[in-house]
């Protein structure tokens, strides 16, 4: 039997502590407003972070097809001279002269945890000043070779091309969508296509959007993360096993793909194959919370109260609100 009292000691002893005011009131800077005349003539707004000299950051969905593009911070407005886009990634660098915004530091999503602690900042909600929110990591998509974080950051309209940041302060995402309904996922894509644009883009002058971003693809064309969270939240368990299959023969080693197919076998009470998947899942990544739990839920259904203890104390080290959601 797998015993998850053996697994507590070898479980990484990663401690992360809540962003310090002083961090989150030091970033605060390096965030403007973007607003934007959309093509009918009205007025858009979103966010922007300052990635390097002379050079805001923002999806491109917040100013794709403007007529009028223009940046505030400290009450002084200003318009860029150019831009570069990488549209299927949602990520536009808006370039001007003289800003003289210091800039973010630029982080590594390569050294990101699952439920590490992490903040955002945005004008999320159109508000006067960036909005601080905090959360965790939740999962990590890996997407064109980089990762798409999934975080408890909440967020809402005017957030598009917030930042989220580690606790020190360093800029690991782009602050982009979330699914629809009142428990949504957030999700922001990787620093690692910033520097990439930074690097490798050109130059141009027109908004003109040349490519849908991959999240708001067709439905079939989008990552297999999004196909299997539809298929979660409208309860069809069998399409949920169908689309994990193809996530699996596409990405085998992908610890989400097993977990999803995981919650699939769950939910169609096939429980043995469900726990076999679920613990590959807690040997690969311990810190998969959302694995743990469902593991909880299937040692209380054997009645096995000694591995369902176990679980909960690793639960309440790593989230406890999935505690209590088991409860």
């Amino acid at each position: 039997m797998y015993r998850f009292l053996t697994l507590l000691f070898f479980i990484p002893q990663i401690v992360f502590a809540m962003a310090s005011s002083e961090v989150t009131f030091a970033v605060s800077p390096s965030i403007v407003k973007v607003h934007v005349l959309d093509s009918k003539g009205g007025h858009g707004v979103g966010s922007g972070i300052v990635v390097a000299e002379d050079q805001v950051a923002t999806n491109c969905h917040v100013i794709a097809n403007s007529q009028g593009v223009q940046i505030a911070k400290y009450g002084e407005r200003f318009a860029p001279v150019s831009m570069k886009a990488d549209w299927r990634h949602d990520l536009c660098i808006l370039q001007f002269k003289f800003l003289n915004i210091k800039p973010v530091v630029l982080g590594d999503t390569k050294k990101l945890t699952y439920e590490q602690s992490v903040f955002s900042k945005s004008y999320s909600g159109n508000a006067v000043k960036p909005v601080l929110s905090y959360g965790q990591i939740k999962a990590l998509y890996s997407l064109d070779n980089e990762n798409i974080i999934h975080s408890s950051t909440s967020f809402s309209m005017g957030a598009s091309g917030g930042g989220l940041f580690d606790d020190d302060g360093q800029l690991i995402g782009v602050t982009t969508f979330k699914s629809p309904g009142r428990f949504a996922y957030f999700y922001s894509i990787p620093v690692e296509w910033v520097k990439n644009l930074l690097q490798q883009g050109k130059d141009i002058q027109l908004t003109a959007q040349t490519e849908l971003p991959f999240w708001d693809a067709p439905f079939e064309k989008r990552p297999y993360f999004m196909q299997t969270y539809d298929a979660a939240r409208e309860g069809q368990w069998e399409r949920l096993k169908t689309i994990t299959a193809l996530w699996l023969k596409s990405e085998p080693q992908s610890s989400e793909a097993i977990f999803s197919n995981a919650i699939a076998h769950f939910e169609l009470k096939d429980f043995e194959i469900a726990k076999k998947k679920l613990s590959d899942v807690v040997k690969k990544n311990p810190r998969h919370a959302q694995a743990q739990l469902y593991l909880l839920k299937l040692a209380k259904l054997n009645h096995d109260y000694n591995e369902a203890h176990a679980i909960e104390i690793l639960l309440s080290q790593l989230d406890e609100s999935l505690l209590k959601e088991s409860q």
